[in-house]
């Protein structure tokens, strides 16, 4: 009861005091770059498909829970398409989304500039029937369940060379009311702005050095969160890292290139947030790329 009530606490002060932080925020954004950034699609060259699965505060049971899927590929010399879908569920609620994405890419200078489009939306629902331990059993609000889907698209822009990398993207455009009684909106989906950039550079024989940033921003609901990351990858095949999200958490990595086609990671998120029985957070990832132009061996790419 005592996990249930800091859940509660938690997620009146992050989802409707701050009333924007709906997008999950994955430690590992630089592999999961499409659920971001609609301009990411087709950028590796290849087909590309990962499996991303997050467990938040890994000892509250009904903490959030959220697992993703995306799939995308070069369609054209110049066009990219894609497809993610991510499950988020916290509680007795669940946010489902699904979107499709487009991007058309430029060469310019070193590298290539791809702009991005995608569109679909979020399916919310609540189980609001299913909640235990009620104060007020007669309480109208819990005596029957809720769901609603939400359309949306959202843009983006991702400039890109073999070794280094920058974005901005807004994934959703429209502030959807989610949730709302007879009187006023209680929860709205938030326009959110990501940007985002990296680089590789080379340290020793088999030894590179790849340090990332993120910036998010929710105007006039949160203040905008950083997200630092450092790694070093060996022998283009073992990543080893750490990150450090300004204020909240600190976090390590491990990821490994298994072969040409296949790569897996695991991410450990240690929050810095001063509460009792809080600890941390779990991702796991698994990418598969295939539909390589001829057999010859291709480097990993870095991004």
């Amino acid at each position: 009861m005592k996990r249930l009530l800091l859940l509660f606490c938690l997620l009146i002060g992050l989802s409707f005091c701050v009333n924007a932080q709906q997008d999950t925020h994955y430690t590992g954004y630089m592999f999961n770059t499409l659920v971001i950034n609609p301009a990411y699609a087709g950028s590796r060259g290849v087909n590309s498909a990962m499996i991303y699965y997050r467990h938040q505060w890994a000892d509250i049971e009904t903490a959030p829970r959220d697992i993703s899927f995306s799939i995308h590929g070069p369609f054209r010399p110049k066009v990219g398409l894609g497809l993610f879908v991510e499950n988020d569920k916290i509680g007795v609620h669940n946010r489902l989304r699904l979107f499709g994405t487009y991007s058309y890419k430029l060469t310019l200078g070193p590298g290539d500039l791809s702009i991005g489009l995608q569109g679909g939306g979020l399916y919310y629902s609540s189980n609001l029937t299913d909640v235990e331990d009620l104060i007020d059993t007669d309480d109208p609000v819990f005596q029957e369940n809720s769901s609603r889907f939400l359309p949306n698209f959202g843009i983006g822009l991702f400039y890109y060379t073999a070794k280094s990398f920058v974005g901005i993207s807004v994934p959703h455009l429209l502030n959807n009311d989610i949730l709302q009684d007879d009187i006023s909106t209680l929860s709205a989906e938030e326009r959110h702005y990501f940007i985002s950039g990296g680089t590789v550079v080379d340290v020793a024989d088999n030894v590179k050095l790849k340090p990332a940033v993120m910036l998010k921003w929710v105007p006039n609901q949160a203040p905008i969160s950083v997200d630092l990351n450092l790694s070093f990858i060996f022998n283009q095949s073992l990543t080893l890292g750490a990150a450090h999200r300004l204020s909240e958490s600190v976090s390590g990595f491990v990821t490994y290139q298994f072969s040409q086609s296949l790569r897996g990671g695991y991410l450990y998120d240690f929050p810095l947030i001063d509460l009792p029985g809080l600890i941390g957070s779990h991702e796991l990832f698994l990418g598969y790329e295939f539909g390589f132009p001829d057999e010859r061996i291709v480097s990993p790419r870095f991004f």
